[in-house]
């Protein structure tokens, strides 16, 4: 009779060596005996096991990264992972591996599972490579990284920026972003040699990659302090940064073959056009989207993110990195052109660093051009409705001095960029669309200088005298509430006009621009309104102080109170209350007095 043998009582040889290697594993680097661990594990008795069961054990070893190990721990645990990513059947090592990477979410065990990983993959490097697992590969390592917290609300100025280098969400992220750069320079090298080609995809091994290191520029890099001044010594992450642009740049030669990536897809107008209203192009910005079919939405996804592009020609371009791979035959038009949509999607974005990034780069890219070198034909570029409200925006409502100042530096250098045709159509355009009065009295400013330009030349600039001076003159002169209008509101954009108009009495005595046709509005509807205004807005701010100044409304003065942003403001003392009525009866007053100068300008024209 044969002997029965009972399978259940019989333990398996490999779960043996599986319970027997992790747990001596588990002792050994407990106990600090980090040599004698890996010598176990490239014992050959363990060698067919590793092969078949790495997804057994690597989860027992990247356990061990929750201990506190020290570097010396951390550094066997990788080598140990590196030795069973290099004798593992690599499709479940590479499962096992990128499973464990997202669970764990210490910076510590990221680092230490980026060169088993990078091992599994150059086993896969030939000259035939399969992309689908590199891909997902590198898709999973940006994910991991993408994800990972940085400071936000920061209201920093200059060199106070310096102090995020410290703070520790962006040391972890600085690091990893470096730990990222290594790892993908193994590869970077082994297809600028041509030992690693991807099949089955449509563009080059060097632009597949590219695109990948791209990724990078979108976050963490666009929410980075990337700035370096001429002298300063430069931080970690604007090396890494510099390396990663320099490898994007070798691998596509010319960094302006990313142009054609770039997409601007803001449907509203925001700048208005000459005869149409705001509601009509507002209406007509909808319709442009309507005709994007359902194949052409599912391909946006595949496309690169416009921040990516954006954060990373600010570092070609406005910071000066890989300029190896910066073409000199593109002209300066041609590279601020195309790059004002990346101009706009950084000034979109709600974090202060990111605005930065693009004032500098579009900063860098006008100091390029000369002054009225723009063609009037360049106003019908991509982004160009939208980067002057873009700017105002910054000038007006960001709680940032400095990017306030640079907004406004950039906003005037940009008036004056383009040729006479262009100023005018811009002047005009933001003349009907800015509903700031501070903004509004500086581009009529820019709208007398042009004038005074004209003026001062033999042959006068039709684009500021005639019927086009008659119809900047009717937008400026008119009050958004005609006699009902907030004086003290819109101090500054009344100001201006009246300057304006003394401006154009005084200086052009022989009618050569045309003023004299807009007399008739003048005296028949703009002043009158706005002498009615002030002396309304004048008898209302007297009455208002009289009351407060009697004895009786001492006793009566009620006590209130205002919040502001969430915090509530201290009352108002009477004394107070009085100066700050005051000054606005002054004001009135210097504007009455422009006025009436305006008038006698007008009288002694006519």
């Amino acid at each position: 009779m044969g002997t029965v043998v009972d399978t259940e009582d019989t333990p398996d040889p490999l779960e043996t060596t599986q319970q027997d290697l992790g747990s001596i594993l588990w002792k050994k680097l407990r106990d600090g005996e980090y040599e004698s661990a890996i010598a176990i594990t490239k014992e050959q008795k363990y060698h067919q096991y590793l092969v078949h069961n790495s997804l057994d054990l690597v989860p027992i070893i990247t356990k061990l990264l929750h201990e506190d190990l020290g570097l010396d721990g951390e550094k066997c645990v990788e080598n140990l992972l590196v030795y069973i990513a290099s004798v593992a059947n690599s499709k479940e090592a590479l499962l096992v591996f990128l499973e464990e990477l997202e669970i764990h979410s210490s910076g510590i065990q990221f680092h230490v599972m980026l060169q088993p990983i990078q091992t599994l993959l150059l086993r896969e490097v030939s000259l035939n490579t399969r992309l689908v697992t590199f891909s997902w590969v590198f898709n999973t390592l940006y994910s991991r990284i993408s994800v990972m917290e940085l400071p936000t609300g920061n209201n920093l100025e200059g060199k106070e920026r310096k102090v995020l280098d410290v703070h520790p969400d962006v040391i972890a992220v600085t690091s990893a972003l470096q730990w990222l750069k290594d790892f993908y320079e193994v590869f970077y090298r082994k297809v600028m040699n041509r030992e690693l080609i991807w099949i089955g995809n449509v563009v080059s091994s060097r632009e597949y990659l590219a695109l990948f290191l791209l990724q990078l520029f979108h976050k963490p890099v666009t929410y980075l302090v990337i700035y370096c001044d001429v002298g300063e010594i430069e931080s970690s992450v604007y090396s890494t940064c510099s390396d990663l642009t320099s490898m994007i740049g070798n691998l596509l030669s010319n960094v302006f073959k990313l142009f054609s990536n770039i997409r601007w897809k803001n449907s509203k107008i925001l700048l208005a056009c000459e005869g149409n209203n705001d509601e009509e192009q507002e209406t007509k910005g909808k319709e442009d989207n309507s005709w994007e079919t359902e194949d052409q939405k599912e391909e946006r996804k595949d496309e690169i993110s416009q921040l990516s592009l954006a954060s990373f020609f600010y570092c070609v371009l406005g910071q000066h990195m890989a300029n190896d791979s910066v073409p000199c035959v593109y002209s300066h038009q041609y590279v601020f052109l195309s790059c004002l949509p990346l101009i706009a999607s950084l000034l979109q974005e709600k974090e202060h660093i990111p605005i930065h990034k693009g004032l500098i780069l579009a900063k860098t890219l006008l100091n390029n051009l000369g002054e009225r070198s723009l063609p009037s034909g360049s106003l019908e570029a991509k982004a160009h409705s939208s980067f002057p409200q873009l700017l105002i925006r910054v000038m007006t409502f960001c709680d940032n001095k400095e990017l306030r100042t640079i907004a406004l530096d950039i906003f005037r250098s940009y008036l004056r960029k383009f040729d006479s045709v262009g100023r005018r159509k811009l002047i005009q355009a933001l003349l009907l669309s800015v509903k700031h009065a501070g903004v509004l009295g500086l581009v009529i400013h820019e709208l007398k200088e042009n004038i005074a330009l004209s003026l001062n030349q033999d042959n006068l600039d039709f684009n500021f005298c005639g019927k086009h001076l008659i119809k900047f003159v009717m937008v400026v002169c008119s009050l958004p509430d005609a006699e009902k209008t907030d004086m003290l509101e819109w101090s500054d954009f009344i100001m201006a006009a009246l300057n304006l108009l003394i401006f154009l009495f005084v200086r052009d005595r022989e009618n050569k621009t045309g003023i004299k046709e807009v007399v008739p509005f003048l005296q028949k509807d703009y002043l009158p309104q706005l002498q009615k205004g002030l002396d309304l807005s004048k008898s209302h701010y007297e009455l208002k102080l009289k009351d407060i100044s009697s004895p009786s409304n001492k006793e009566k003065h009620i006590e209130m109170s205002m919040c502001v942003g969430g915090s509530v403001l201290p009352n108002m003392p009477l004394d107070q209350e009085k100066k700050i009525l005051q000054t606005a009866i002054c004001s009135l007053d210097m504007m009455q007095c422009v006025l009436a100068r305006v008038t006698q300008s007008i009288e002694s024209k006519v």
